[in-house]
């Protein structure tokens, strides 16, 4: 049987922020999850979040200032670091609602990924046992038109917090009918990207990629074959640079972008799921 609860936060600069919990009825581990641009925490409750609590697997997810049912303007940060600041704030919050006694492994998502090793390369591991990424932002596969470049330029300068529509497709993010339609239907999505947030993961994926060997927790990369919204070749290269001794990369190579909500979502959770118990040490 599956718990689900909601609740509140503080960010780090006393934003309003909101969690939800997804609590195992004989729990061996707990999932810290960190959302992508444009989502939410409830776009995992459909698979993945309920399918890992059904395997014992406490699911705590977020949503990112500016996104889902959190404070702030949709798609605007003010700096890219607020994001991984309020990942800190919230490992704080939940450690003094001792919601973290368990083993926990970091999950990150597309821009989740790069915001959690941000978090790692500022904040240093803490007591997380291993870190589990999908399809991580760590360069872009999408290519952004050169006029929207030069506007998103000039507006950095002039009126950042204006946003613009990002490029993303619904059909690069899943192949199931039943998403893309979910995705459609959904009032908590956005399709905005504002200059600060743009040039903001830009220079984030130029910092974090010098600071691979910092990485030292055990670490699965997860990675979509058919991926058209980040960049594949620019993951696995960073892969290779984690300085973890315990890392596993797996491709899916028909996958496209949101892995754990395309077709071959249940291989992609049978390895993860095999990765929690030789990480926690698990039967």
């Amino acid at each position: 049987m599956t718990t689900r609860t909601e609740g509140g936060f503080t960010g780090h600069d006393g934003a309003e922020l909101f969690y939800q919990t997804w609590m195992a009825s004989e729990a061996r581990g707990t999932l810290v999850l960190t959302h992508g641009i444009s989502e939410h925490s409830e776009s995992y409750d459909r698979f993945f979040a309920k399918h890992m609590a059904q395997r014992g697997f406490n699911v705590i997810g977020w949503d990112l200032r500016g996104h889902g049912r959190s404070h702030g303007k949709r798609g605007y940060v003010d700096a890219f670091r607020s994001y991984s600041d309020d990942l800190r704030a919230f490992l704080g919050f939940l450690e003094k609602e001792g919601k973290l006694s368990l083993p926990y492994c970091l999950v990150g998502h597309s821009m989740g990924g790069l915001i959690t090793l941000k978090h790692l390369v500022d904040h240093g591991p803490g007591g997380a046992a291993g870190l589990c990424l999908s399809a991580p932002l760590l360069g872009l596969a999408l290519a952004v038109p050169p006029l929207k470049d030069a506007a998103a330029r000039m507006l950095l300068r002039l009126a950042p917090t204006v946003t613009l529509r990002n490029e993303f497709r619904y059909e690069d993010l899943s192949r199931d009918p039943g998403m893309l339609d979910a995705y459609k239907r959904d009032p908590l999505r956005h399709e905005k990207i504002s200059p600060t947030l743009y040039f903001g993961i830009l220079e984030t994926i130029a910092l974090v990629k010098t600071q691979g060997a910092k990485i030292r927790l055990p670490t699965l990369m997860q990675l979509a074959g058919r991926e058209k919204v980040v960049s594949t070749p620019e993951a696995k290269a960073f892969f290779e640079t984690i300085g973890s001794t315990s890392k596993r990369l797996i491709v899916y190579e028909e996958s496209v972008h949101e892995i754990f909500n395309d077709l071959d979502r249940e291989r992609v959770f049978a390895d993860f799921e095999a990765f929690l118990k030789e990480t926690m040490r698990l039967p």
